[in-house]
């Protein structure tokens, strides 16, 4: 669903964000982690899932994320599909990143 990449922004936290009414009420009726209290467990597994994917990448996900072009490089990287399928989360990770190189 491509509404995935435009309605939610995911963060670093793994925590989820609705941008639209609609993608905030799908979040809370899924129950998909708005804040950290709403759903730990899928909260801390976005998380560790996105940091592993960041390790990966070269990147320590501790570190402050302040060079932009490698920012990009990660992002082209995480998209880039192997055996025709991107790996699961890199989706989320590259929505993060890119929501870190507008700020």
């Amino acid at each position: 669903m491509i509404e995935c990449e435009s309605e939610f922004r995911f963060k670093l936290s793994g925590r989820i964000e609705g941008l639209t009414d609609r993608a905030s009420e799908t979040i809370r009726v899924l129950n998909l982690g708005d804040c950290e209290s709403a759903n730990k467990a899928l909260v801390e597994k976005r998380k560790r899932l996105c940091d592993a994917l960041l390790w990966k990448s070269g990147v320590n996900p501790s570190d402050e994320l302040d060079d932009e072009e490698l920012i990009k490089l990660v992002v082209a990287d995480l998209l880039n599909p192997q055996d025709n399928r991107l790996e699961a989360f890199s989706p989320v990770l590259a929505n993060m990143l890119n929501e870190w190189l507008v700020r």
